[in-house]
């Protein structure tokens, strides 16, 4: 989660990617808009979005993967 946090940091302005102490699920803060949620599921070995209307689907298998997938459903600008 760490690593996908830092991808979304460096690669897109606007959002503010939170790992809370002691949780497992990435925290995805944008001014002016609701909160996302992603967590990594063992099972699955993927990255996927953790309540709201897409709950469980997959964002991607690496980190790499997921930052651009959130990227483009956010409509993130670039950093």
């Amino acid at each position: 989660m760490t690593e996908l946090a830092t991808l979304l940091r460096r690669r897109f302005a606007g959002i503010a990617p939170i790992l809370p102490r002691g949780t497992e699920i990435l925290h995805l803060i944008r001014s002016g808009k609701g909160p996302h949620y992603v967590v990594w599921a063992r099972h699955r070995c993927a990255y996927l979005w953790y309540c709201g209307p897409d709950h469980g689907a997959q964002i991607g298998t690496t980190a790499e993967q997921a930052a651009e997938q959130i990227g483009r459903v956010l409509g993130l600008p670039p950093a």
